[in-house]
């Protein structure tokens, strides 16, 4: 294996790429916990709920890619031992409590040990996302390229309605969502702006991290997870997500 195929893949992160202009970044796309973490003390079942990873994110983010033949990069490693979707001194960056219970792997974790976490599968994820796209600004250049951060959301949280199949999530690219959010509804997904979670609120960090340092747009998608059960259905959304995209994003046909 060459050192530029080493490149492409590290302990939390796999690259893979495409010679289009848009970059698709999925955060919580693994679930794997390393062994000496020792599962964190949890059991298989919690870490394969949404508090482990964002169950068919990676899917949906290896579909899109491969149709759209662009560059894709996803995590490897469980959200509840790092979450690189959160700022290095984020106090959720390593979760210590799930589903209601305590997480023993991450309970009165020392600064030591957080900034060991966030050495090892934090930055080097970041590093490899950088460099994609750097890579696509300099063959494409910063205004054809754009930046995607694909994500999955449970279905049903107390108190909020999320009868609805994806979000679209934002803060300086308002106009770029609003297009996204129409071009989905049009081939027929129920979208909406900044739900379940919102932008605004600073909830996009590696779209808006790696966005605003290379001076590319960016959105983050939210794909619900109920609605993705089905491998049909799985199918019909990336089509339309992928058409979405490529209409806006790529120059096809609206």
């Amino acid at each position: 294996m060459s050192t530029a195929e080493r490149a492409l893949e590290g302990e939390n992160h796999v690259v893979r790429r495409g010679a289009g202009p848009l970059v698709l970044t999925c955060e919580h796309a693994g679930r794997d916990v390393p062994l000496e973490l020792e599962r964190l003390g949890l059991d298989d079942a919690l870490l394969d709920t949404h508090w482990g990873w964002d169950r068919w994110a990676s899917d949906a983010t290896l579909r899109l890619a491969a149709a759209l033949d662009v560059t894709a990069v996803t995590s490897r490693i469980s959200r509840l031992v790092v979450d690189v979707n959160r700022a290095p001194d984020d106090p959720t960056l390593a979760l210590a409590r799930a589903e209601g219970r305590p997480v023993p792997g991450n309970v009165d974790l020392a600064p030591a040990q957080v900034a060991a976490r966030v050495a090892r599968w934090h930055a080097p994820y970041h590093a490899a996302v950088d460099a994609e796209v750097a890579r696509a600004v300099a063959r494409h250049g910063a205004d054809a390229v754009a930046l995607v951060s694909v994500h999955s959301f449970t279905g049903e949280w107390p108190g909020q309605d999320r009868d609805f199949d994806v979000g679209v999530l934002f803060d300086r690219h308002a106009d770029l969502a609003g297009r996204v959010l129409e071009a989905l509804a049009a081939r027929g997904l129920r979208a909406r702006l900044n739900e379940p979670y919102s932008g605004l609120a600073g909830l996009i960090y590696a779209a808006k991290r790696h966005g605003d340092a290379r001076g590319v747009r960016y959105v983050e998608l939210e794909l619900n997870q109920h609605v993705l059960e089905a491998e049909a259905a799985r199918a019909r959304v990336a089509a339309a997500v992928e058409g979405a995209l490529r209409a806006v994003l790529l120059g096809g046909d609206p």
